[in-house]
């Protein structure tokens, strides 16, 4: 008898024990358990630096630019978009392209719903990701109880900023940050290897928007950064504007060594070489003047990690040599690989 009250109460005080263990475990380091609610609050501040919030992370999306739906892709949070703009649907090579990513996008079942407010509302979206300028659609969302997110890229930074601020949106935010240390990881390798230039060997260079030959990037711009990663000298850095058209005999003085184009439809190469204002150019008379091809502006997005297969191809095209063993079909299957789990032909 004296053995079983031994044992009775030897259970008891381990029950005790393991009861006051658990209620210590959920007050120390137990923000996640003491306070479910709060820990489920999604807070996101967005590019008009408004704070934006939401119960749960969002589960239906209606999102409005194209750089927020490839995003939230490579999240992947495909499965949870409502509607989307109509652009994705109408360039021809961003929809081929997305069509062999996402199958509902090829059978075109999610609705582009850019001006429609009242498909929008129908849709029951639990946020809407949409252009920070775009004042008039926000204030209509806002004021029928829909949270937006309002975007604005202005920079390579800010395409950091987005990608964090729309994996918090939805949850995912290890993803987010597993996408944006592989795209620093190529930028840093890009970078050691223009690091090993001597200053001499060095190009200068200008980068063109369009359409005409002297749309330039200033140095508010993400031309001038382009122009930066991959190594060469902006010969309009002192001009301090995201865009302003060049005088020809600015481009005279300046005599850039290399000429990076975004594509530009009624621009091309060839019409830098043809025009015999600019044949004493260094560019020109080295044929240095480097287009993104007209095949691969999805693989280039400015507005997406993808701006660093841009970075890859112009300092390829730029420094041949220094960048001879990287083989820029191997890059693009690695990074869509990498950004989106599958390749697209």
């Amino acid at each position: 008898m004296r053995t079983k009250k031994c044992l009775s109460l030897i259970l008891a005080l381990c029950l005790s024990m393991a009861l006051l263990a658990g209620l210590a475990g959920c007050g120390a380091g137990g923000g996640d358990a003491a306070a479910p609610t709060d820990a489920a609050a999604i807070r996101v501040t967005d590019s008009r630096g408004v704070t934006v919030e939401l119960a749960r992370p969002a589960e239906r999306i209606v999102c409005l630019l194209n750089s927020g739906l490839n995003d939230l892709l490579m999240l992947g949070c495909g499965d949870r978009i409502v509607g989307i703009d109509e652009w994705t649907y109408t360039n021809d090579v961003t929809y081929r392209v997305l069509s062999q990513l996402d199958a509902r996008i090829a059978a075109r079942e999610i609705p582009a719903v850019d001006g429609n407010l009242e498909e929008i509302i129908r849709l029951q979206p639990d946020v809407v990701i949409i252009w920070a300028q775009d004042d008039e659609k926000i204030s209509a969302l806002e004021s029928n109880g829909i949270p937006v997110v309002g975007i604005q890229v202005n920079s390579f930074d800010e395409v950091f900023d987005k990608m964090r601020m729309l994996a918090a949106v939805v949850g995912k935010e290890p993803r987010g940050e597993e996408l944006i240390r592989w795209t620093q990881g190529v930028l840093d390798e890009i970078d050691a290897q223009v690091s090993t230039l001597d200053e001499a060997d060095r190009k200068t260079g200008i980068f063109v928007w369009g359409a005409s030959r002297l749309d330039l990037a200033g140095a508010a711009s993400t031309g001038h950064s382009m122009l930066q990663l991959c190594g060469i000298t902006d010969c309009a850095a002192g001009i301090d504007e995201e865009h302003f058209v060049a005088r020809m005999e600015d481009v005279v003085q300046w005599d850039p060594a290399s000429i990076l184009m975004w594509n530009i439809a009624d621009l091309d190469p060839q019409d830098y070489l043809d025009d015999s204002q600019w044949a004493n150019i260094t560019a020109i008379r080295e044929r240095r003047v480097f287009e993104i091809p007209d095949d691969k502006t999805f693989y280039s997005d400015l507005w997406t990690v993808k701006y660093v297969y841009a970075v890859q191809y112009f300092a390829k095209c730029v420094y041949p040599d220094l960048f001879a063993g990287q083989d820029m079909d191997v890059f693009l299957a690695d990074m869509m690989t990498t950004l989106y789990g599958k390749t697209a032909d």
